[in-house]
């Protein structure tokens, strides 16, 4: 298995160094220089409270990323994190929290692996704060203004689910009871605004974002 390339980066030299001292020497963990972080496969995030602030400098290396796979995902190695910053973090491209006490080299490299491959490391009382915050955010902003947390608004998911059954656009426009040029409209504007190729991708993306089960 190839190494995961990490990038450690902090605001803490010693903080840095303590991170970079667990992950030297594994196999499984290749460090790269600051001159080759766009290269990252994972950023390791090592301060000693995280604040919103300190995820600037994670934002700014995800933006330069030559990765093939997109922008690398984020471990935070923290000894505070104040739980309302849960969603902000996971919308940042975070999806590991390792507190410090648990920062031995095993738990580190885990965690690494773990969010190289697509897995969340989150702490359980993070993982309900997320909930929480996540079903504020879809009840008191996105249900108001008729969309879901896939960004899709329920008209949208509505012609979706007749796409993804077949259906031709003066069919759907007869099951939903719409001209063909609102559904026209309605799956044009998906499209557009999420950056989706074509109506199978926006279906794929309903999908794998779990609005169309």
């Amino acid at each position: 298995m190839k190494p995961v390339r990490v990038f450690v980066q902090s605001s803490d030299p010693i903080k840095r160094a303590g991170v970079v001292a667990l992950l030297s020497g594994t196999r499984e963990v290749e460090l790269l220089p600051t001159a080759e972080r766009a290269d990252a496969d994972v950023i390791v995030l090592a301060e000693n409270a995280f604040t919103t602030p300190t995820l600037a400098p994670v934002t700014e290396i995800r933006a330069g990323s030559a990765h093939p796979e997109g922008p690398p995902p984020c471990l935070i190695v923290t000894d505070r994190f104040d739980e309302n910053d849960t969603l902000a973090a996971v919308q940042s491209g975070v999806v590991g929290v390792l507190p410090s006490v648990y920062a031995t080299q095993k738990g580190l490299v885990s965690a690494v692996v773990a969010a190289a491959a697509g897995s969340a490391v989150l702490p359980r009382q993070l993982q309900s704060a997320l909930l929480d915050q996540l079903r504020k955010l879809r009840s008191e902003v996105l249900e108001p203004n008729g969309l879901t947390l896939s960004g899709l608004g329920s008209r949208e998911l509505d012609a979706l689910r007749l796409v993804a059954e077949g259906l031709r656009t003066d069919e759907i426009a007869v099951k939903l009871s719409y001209s063909e040029g609102t559904v026209k409209s309605v799956l044009y504007g998906a499209i557009k605004r999420l950056g989706l190729a074509n109506r199978t991708h926006a279906v794929a993306y309903a999908i794998r974002t779990g609005a169309l089960g």
